[in-house]
């Protein structure tokens, strides 16, 4: 799995939760769903779980499954933490929101870097 495919799976999946995990809210302005943010939020935690194995290698640091693990759960569960404490037009109306959200991010996010890690192990 290259960058981009992870880029656009992570990008996916965060925007497939935004819209329908049950606790997680786009949030309308004159009926309108305010897509901007959604999309932003799905791009900027796409971005960060999609770069973690990069990050590891620009940094010379040895890769595990542990600590892509740690990562990607730091990154999924904070940014869904960080939108139930400030929502910018995508919030969390129950703590469902959170644990449903950040779990199934986390769990692709943790999936394509392993992916990642494997392909280019292997070469």
């Amino acid at each position: 799995m290259n960058y981009l495919r992870s880029l656009f799976l992570n990008f996916l999946i965060v925007f497939f939760i935004d819209r329908v995990s049950p606790g997680v809210e786009i949030q309308n302005y004159e009926n309108v769903p305010n897509i901007g943010a959604d999309i932003f939020f799905s791009l900027v935690v796409g971005f960060l779980n999609a770069s973690v194995y990069f990050f590891f290698t620009l940094l010379e640091l040895p890769i595990t499954n542990l600590k892509l693990g740690i990562t990607t759960f730091i990154i999924s569960f904070g940014a869904f933490l960080i939108i139930a404490l400030v929502p910018f037009g995508v919030r969390i109306v129950s703590p469902w929101g959170v644990i449903i959200g950040g779990l199934v991010v986390w769990l692709v996010a943790f999936m394509a870097n392993h992916l990642e890690w494997k392909h280019y192990n292997q070469v």
